[in-house]
């Protein structure tokens, strides 16, 4: 689950955001965001910035249970963590 994971919006399901590795084979999109989980269990989000470029936003802390706190877009719980797919549900 360590390293950068990027947003595949178009596999949302049921309030479930899924993620890929940025060296999935992504269709075209304007821009995307994404996760990375770094070992020391800091998260950093990686916005959409400006010309649709990553910008990373480091201010999150996750831990080996799955959850998730703080970050843009609050807590959340990881529901999958398959080789090449994550899935999170994010709460308010």
């Amino acid at each position: 689950m360590k390293g950068r994971w990027t947003h595949s919006f178009e596999e949302d399901h049921d309030g479930i955001s899924v993620y890929r590795p940025d060296d999935f084979a992504f269709p075209p999109a304007r821009g995307r965001r994404g996760v990375e989980f770094r070992p020391d269990g800091t998260l950093v989000e990686w916005a959409i910035g400006r010309g649709d470029a990553p910008e990373a936003r480091p201010d999150g802390r996750w831990d080996a249970s799955g959850r998730i706190t703080g970050g843009l877009q609050g807590a959340g719980r990881i529901v999958t963590a398959e080789p090449g797919r994550l899935e999170i549900i994010w709460s308010d």
